[in-house]
């Protein structure tokens, strides 16, 4: 397995393949100060110093200098009972380059004067619109420069509709940035960053129907493999033996406390885990770069399953998981020594892993090649795990990337590598192991649905926790209907298990996590669906407070949101693995 421990960035949503674009900065405007007609008796007043509150920036935030913008001085003419009011002159608000906020110079003190009594009405002013001109073509220049993502068009036609949800701030920054840049810098563009969340998400959601419900980036990953796109000619297993294809994102903690990163074939006898041994073979031809044994007791007695994983296309790979035996051709890789050996867990559910790869497991297969069989001999597994890796794509905007492996960021959609008519076959077959069908927006379903600045995604326990997984918690939506979102918790919160509830778009009781801002208070989360595994039967909720962009409250209690929503011992969550 891949390990890449890279310098943490904060990149919030899916984002796509493309480049950006850095608009020249501002032309800075003098303009001459307004004039004060001439005092009889002058009373200086001194205004209080303005405080200008500094933004830290997450860990790897890049820094950059505010735009500055000076207000003209006011100057006020009294008389004992009336008042002569010079006009205030207003600077022009000038192209944004820079998303952090502006630093306003505080106005200088008001000079107060005795004249005649004369009163001047102050004339009105008039703002002007904002000119969508350059967000336009920002769009288009998106459109223009994301030719191999086929989904693009549908989004830009998507982003340009929704711009209307979208403050002159979000519309500054594509146009200085780009689209893809804007969304990398989400954490410096402030409250308005929520509503750009949610356009971005819903236009991605187009995008993906407009291919067919497809998801070319599951993982965030903006697209799969053109080279690797109908490369698998086959299924892997008999059409008769699928009951089902399980999306991206399913959650079983506390190993699968986070989103899932494979989809799984769902065998017969998968609702009771008691499936039997089922027939695979190779959908494409190919070459093995990786054999991996695992040895666990997870169902409390020892067994053996393996991982094999093969190159299918250019730069692409694809990977079987759960695999119960193997052909003898795989089984005489293993003859010599492993690579390396490992062990994870925790107590109760340890795993070895020890994994072939190089030249000594480099075996040509061809399409329909026995590779093994799923299921069977008493194992727990009754699905065949299936990952597709892009290798040369852009990696999943995760908040924290070194929080995962590579191959993790590297996932895209397996399904979207079948031959057009086994690939609508499969989404048409899409459903949860609760038996479920997945809704259309679903599509292939997602991993890393990180919001900078509100509560969805992926958090890390900052208290010391002994086990692997065991600091996870997610917040995020389902992989099957797109109405529902899920707390996911490993430990410390609660015990192991998943919270459904259907998201809401007002109020603080069970709000969808992407409206769940910094700072924006307590929220409750109760009510949660039968098909739940986490609730022991009484009625319980959640406590949830984003403190600030890094940090998280979270507090489980027994009872109803009607209680009030105030927290007794909350647990502290990180954006970032501790």
């Amino acid at each position: 397995m891949r390990r890449l421990k890279l310098a943490t960035v904060l990149v919030p949503l899916l984002v796509g393949c493309g480049s950006t674009r850095v608009a020249a900065p501002p032309t800075a405007m003098t303009l001459a100060p307004a004039t004060t007609a001439e005092p009889v008796t002058t009373t200086t007043t001194t205004a209080a110093p303005t405080t200008t509150e500094a933004t830290t920036a997450s860990p790897t935030a890049t820094t950059a200098t505010p735009p500055t913008t000076t207000l003209a001085s006011t100057t006020t003419t009294t008389a004992p009972t009336t008042t002569t009011v010079a006009p205030a002159t207003t600077t022009a608000a000038s192209a944004t380059t820079t998303i952090p906020p502006a630093t306003t110079t505080a106005v200088p003190a008001t000079t107060t004067s005795a004249a005649p009594s004369t009163t001047a009405p102050a004339p009105a002013t008039t703002v002007p619109a904002y000119d969508d001109g350059p967000y336009l073509a920002a769009i288009d220049d998106f459109v223009a420069t994301s030719t191999d993502w086929t989904a693009a068009p549908a989004i830009g036609d998507c982003m340009v509709s929704s711009g209307g949800q979208l403050e002159p701030v979000v519309k500054d920054a594509i146009v200085a940035y780009g689209l893809l840049g804007a969304l990398q810098r989400m954490d410096s563009i402030g409250p308005a960053a929520n509503a750009f969340g949610a356009v971005w998400t819903g236009c991605m959601a187009e995008g993906e129907q407009a291919m067919g419900g497809g998801s070319g980036g599951g993982s965030g990953s903006s697209t799969t493999q053109p080279a690797c796109r109908g490369s698998l000619t086959t299924l892997p297993v008999e059409r008769s033996q699928i009951m089902g294809v399980a999306p991206l994102g399913h959650l079983n903690p506390p190993a699968h406390t986070q989103s899932t990163d494979h989809v799984y074939f769902l065998l017969p006898g998968y609702d009771t885990q008691n499936a039997p041994s089922v027939p695979i073979v190779a959908p494409a031809d190919g070459r093995v770069v990786n054999l991996t044994s695992y040895s666990s007791d997870s169902s409390g007695s020892m067994f053996t399953d393996w991982q094999i994983e093969y190159s299918v296309c250019a730069d692409g790979t694809l990977k079987f998981g759960h695999v119960t035996t193997i052909s003898d051709a795989l089984v005489a890789l293993t003859r010599g020594q492993p690579g390396d050996c490992n062990s994870y867990g925790y107590t109760g559910n340890m795993t070895e892993s020890c994994r072939w790869s190089g030249e000594g497991v480099s075996l040509a297969l061809s399409v329909g090649d026995s590779l093994g069989t799923a299921a069977g001999l008493g194992t727990p597994n009754s699905a065949l795990d299936l990952w597709a890796f892009d290798w040369v794509g852009d990696l999943a905007p995760a908040i924290d990337q070194s929080a995962q492996n590579e191959g993790t960021l590297r996932t895209v959609c397996p399904l979207d590598w079948f031959t057009d008519d086994l690939r609508t076959e499969l989404y048409g077959m899409r459903r949860e192991f609760n038996g479920i069908a997945a809704d259309e927006a679903t599509g292939c379903g997602k991993v890393f649905q990180d919001v900078a600045g509100t509560a969805k995604g992926f958090w890390y326990a900052t208290a010391p926790v002994e086990g692997t997984w065991l600091d996870h918690l997610a917040l995020v939506d389902t992989n099957f209907l797109s109405t529902v979102q899920a707390i996911s918790v490993a430990a410390l919160v609660a015990d192991p298990g998943y919270w459904y509830f259907s998201k809401q778009s007002s109020g603080t009781v069970n709000r969808d996590f992407a409206e769940v801002a910094s700072g924006s208070g307590v929220y409750c989360y109760d009510t949660f669906t039968a098909d739940s595994n986490g609730p022991a039967g009484d009625p319980d909720h959640f406590l949830i407070e984003v403190v600030n962009d890094d940090t998280l409250h979270i507090e489980h209690k027994s009872g109803s949101c009607g209680g009030g929503a105030t927290f007794t011992s909350p647990h502290v969550y990180s954006r970032y693995q501790q």
